[in-house]
Formats: structure tokens, C-alpha cells, sequence
């Protein structure tokens, strides 16, 4: 497999039209698809078969070479990446292409680092996807969080001591609306 096996810019792939055919009629379908902290080995065995069953896979930064490694020969793969300032693109732009490969009547794969719902801006793209009426579908991922938790040793709960965990971005849209005074008064770790 050569690196992300068919380089396709999103814009590239979005430059194809549907025309007027109806969207039911298209048999196109998209997943959501978590692809867990990154061991190949902590893949569902649903999100792994989504992986191989597609004709698209359409991937973010955070998945791993070795799950990457995972995606067929025969799917096309296209990388959508975002980093801190440098997005390869837009989150509309991404939207579109998930909406316009599933008009084409392929089988898309939307591949997210973690859990899609999880930081993802999976509940976004879904969003989308049900609004142009494509019968979109989520696979659960195992978070970064519970991920390098669980391998670290580190419990995010364990009864007598924690009831709860928080997961809090530092990233936000326009400013963090924190209440930090309040989450050092609790017993819940972050």
C-alpha cells in the first residue's frame, strides 16, 4: 500500500456532480467510523469491517499508520486532515464530500481518531448527512481518553475514590467558557 493510497484532494473529489438523481436512489451510505487511540488491535470488529467493505475512506490526521495500513487497495483514500492553523479541509468542505460520495452511490467510510462523537465533529457531519437525507450510521470508538488511560494503569474510576470522569477540549470554536474554580472543588477527575 503506497501512502494513503490514492492521493485525491477533497476538492478534486467534490468537483464531481451528482445531478438530479435522487438521493434514495443513490444506494450511497456513510459511517461514521471510530478508529480508537490507535493500536490497530483495539478496533471493534465492526469498525474494521466497515474499513474494509468501503469504496471510500475518507481519513483524519489522527488515525494511525497501522490502521491506515488497514484500508484496501481497492478504496479510494482521502485525507482530510486538520491540525492546529493548517487544515487540509474545511469542516463544509468535508461535509460535502461525504454527502457528494454517498450521491455517487458509494459505500464511505469516515474514519476519526477516537470516537467520532468524542471531539470528532461527528455529531456534525451527521448532521449533515441526515439533512441531505443519506443514511448515515455510527461505529463507537474506544476514546483517547479511556484508551491511554487503560494502558497507563490509570482507572478513570474506582469505587471509594472517583464516581465520574470529565474530558474537557482546549479547543474551542471561539473562547473557553471553563468554570476551572469548580472543577478543582470536585472529586471527579479531568
Amino acid at each position: 500500500m503506497t501512502d494513503y493510497q490514492t492521493r485525491v484532494s477533497v476538492r478534486d473529489v467534490s468537483n464531481y456532480q451528482h445531478g438530479s438523481r435522487q438521493i434514495r436512489d443513490s444506494g450511497g451510505r456513510v459511517a461514521l467510523v471510530g478508529a480508537g487511540p490507535g493500536d490497530p488491535d483495539l478496533l471493534t470488529v465492526r469498525a474494521l469491517r466497515e474499513i474494509q467493505l468501503a469504496d471510500v475512506v475518507i481519513v483524519d490526521n489522527l488515525v494511525s499508520d497501522a490502521i491506515r495500513q488497514l484500508i484496501p487497495d481497492s478504496a479510494c483514500s482521502i485525507h482530510v486532515g486538520k491540525a492546529k492553523g493548517k487544515h487540509s479541509a474545511s469542516q463544509s468542505e468535508i461535509n460535502r464530500l461525504l454527502i457528494d460520495q454517498a450521491l455517487l452511490g458509494k459505500r464511505v467510510c469516515r474514519l476519526k481518531g477516537g470516537d467520532a462523537f468524542v471531539f470528532g465533529r461527528g455529531g456534525e457531519e451527521m448532521l449533515a448527512l441526515r439533512e441531505a437525507g443519506i443514511d448515515v450510521e455510527l461505529v463507537p470508538g474506544i476514546t483517547a481518553a479511556t484508551g491511554c488511560s487503560g494502558y497507563a494503569g490509570i482507572p478513570l474510576t474506582h469505587r471509594g475514590i472517583s464516581q465520574g470522569c470529565t474530558l474537557i477540549t482546549a479547543h474551542a470554536e471561539k473562547s473557553l467558557d471553563i468554570d476551572w474554580a469548580a472543577w478543582l472543588r470536585s472529586t471527579t477527575p479531568l
